[in-house]
């Protein structure tokens, strides 16, 4: 499998929502999936409904604790949505939590997790009743409620209305509690990698393609002010161009990501020697911080390519050699142009090599656009005293006298 470490910071960015629906679209059964529509993220299956209510966890509150408002909101919530039809009566009530830490649910949420019969959901009402307003019952003159704090109060005097007992007592035992602890990421990959046909060294880079899509057709839906659904049937095709796309092997996919301006600009800082050798032939800061992003990203790919087994070594020292001839060349050929101008004679061999790289295959397939010139800057960077190849007709005479 892919190395699951680069996937966190992946989905950094996108809603849980989004997150969920794609973690729901991921089944063998035919269903459909929205957002928005009946609840935060709802499944319809053969015309059962699941409503799901998220709860992103970053913080020491816990949403499942005892006399957690926003718990007892989602309660009230699906109990004015059950008797007002927009939710019907027999689904399944599902509360998930994702966390970054480990939360437990709290007593009157274990019993509410276990009671599966109308007996067992009376009991687990009475003892929530008993232990969210014990101290309100010894003085029978006083409201009952009106010691409970104000973030929770009017949930409860609804809930805990004799006259709602029976569809309370149903959402009790349709109630389904998944809890996340710090693993929802992990949870989601494994889930996605499991499903057939996936080329596992494309696997991450999948996920984030399928997140991709399910926003762009969730964003199709709201921006005309819509509920966004998307059924498994949709995805799986979507899915299929997706795995099509790289198993061609018609194009090396890039796993690495463009840096940052910020990274650009510190890499570019660095001075490392193929930066130098830039600056020996006065190129402008545009041409810097190209080289320093390609620099980077070929880096990270030519060892990603290489551990998910899509290139073997043989073929990178057959790249290298290739590209080395490639500069041989230019360097001979522009150098009989440039005879007085070595400032100029290193611009065109530069750009030169770099736009030839393009056009260069690794194992016979096509590589990303920043790949060939990243591995030109590579080779201009090592070793750091007399480098394999340079842009200025005297380049290791100037970097030996270090000019720069």
């Amino acid at each position: 499998m892919s190395n699951k470490t680069l996937v966190p910071d992946k989905l950094h960015g996108y809603l849980l929502q989004v997150i969920h629906m794609l973690y729901e679209l991921i089944s063998v059964d035919d269903r459909v999936v929205s957002v928005e529509k009946l609840d935060d993220v709802a499944v319809e299956i053969d015309g059962k409904v699941i409503a799901e209510q998220l709860k992103s966890v970053t913080s020491a509150n816990n949403p499942i604790a005892d006399r957690a408002a926003v718990f007892w909101k989602t309660l009230y919530n699906w109990c004015t949505y059950i008797e007002g039809g927009s939710l019907p009566p027999d689904a399944i009530l599902r509360f998930v939590v994702v966390s970054n830490s480990t939360v437990t649910p709290g007593s009157i949420q274990k019993t509410f997790m276990n009671a599966h019969t109308d007996d067992e959901a009376q009991r687990a009402l009475t003892y929530a009743k008993d232990t969210i307003l014990y101290a309100s019952t010894e003085n029978p003159d006083v409201d009952i409620y009106a010691t409970l704090p104000e973030s929770y109060r009017d949930y409860i005097r609804y809930l805990f209305d004799d006259t709602r007992s029976q569809i309370v007592c149903n959402i009790i035992k349709s109630l389904e509690i998944e809890i996340h602890n710090d693993s929802y990421n992990e949870d989601l990959l494994l889930r996605f990698s499991k499903q057939p046909g996936l080329p596992s060294e494309y696997t991450d880079l999948l996920l984030t393609d399928m997140l991709g899509w399910v926003t762009e057709t969730v964003l199709s839906f709201t921006k005309k002010n819509m509920p966004a659904y998307i059924s498994s049937e949709d995805y799986r095709k979507a899915l299929t161009l997706q795995i099509r796309a790289c198993n061609t092997n018609a194009v090396l996919r890039a796993i690495s990501s463009p840096p940052s301006h910020i990274e650009q600009s510190g890499e570019v800082e660095r001075l490392d020697t193929y930066i130098r050798q830039l600056k020996l032939i006065e190129a402008d800061d545009s041409t810097l911080f190209d080289a320093a992003s390609d620099f980077l990203r070929a880096k990270i790919d030519r060892i990603e390519w290489a551990q998910r087994g899509l290139v073997n070594e043989r073929s990178f020292d057959d790249y290298y050699d290739a590209l080395y001839r490639i500069w041989v060349n230019q360097k001979h050929i522009i150098g009989l142009q440039y005879r007085t101008d070595p400032i100029s004679c290193g611009i065109a061999v530069y750009f030169r090599c770099r736009e030839d790289s393009g056009h260069l295959k690794l194992q016979g397939i096509e590589t990303p656009p920043f790949f060939g010139s990243g591995t030109l800057q590579l080779m201009a960077n090592n070793p750091a005293n007399a480098p394999q190849i340079g842009w200025h007709p005297q380049y290791i005479t100037l970097l030996k006298e270090d000019n720069v």
